[in-house]
């Protein structure tokens, strides 16, 4: 085969998908939330699919003792204001 033969991406056709990319938005994000939120992300990518179904049912055991003894769940409406990811 020679080179020519393979489907390549190249500067561009990255100069047109950049094009079509829209600017990112400035949020003001806590520096240790996001750094937090980052390393839960990367901690549960690492996880096997029967650690995160272990996870998931001591999530349901709290949430169902935290209603047993008279919890509340109060539903938030969405901010309308608020941009959409």
């Amino acid at each position: 085969m020679a080179e020519n033969d393979y489907d390549y991406e190249g500067p561009e056709d990255d100069a047109e998908e950049a094009e079509s990319v829209e600017p990112e938005v400035e949020v003001d994000v806590d520096p240790e939330v996001a750094a937090k939120a980052r390393s839960e992300v990367a901690e549960a990518e690492t996880l096997s699919p029967s650690a995160k179904e272990s996870l998931r049912r001591q999530l349901e055991e709290e949430m169902e003792r935290f209603l047993a003894s008279g919890g509340r769940i109060q539903e938030v409406p969405p901010d309308p204001d608020a941009e959409s990811l």
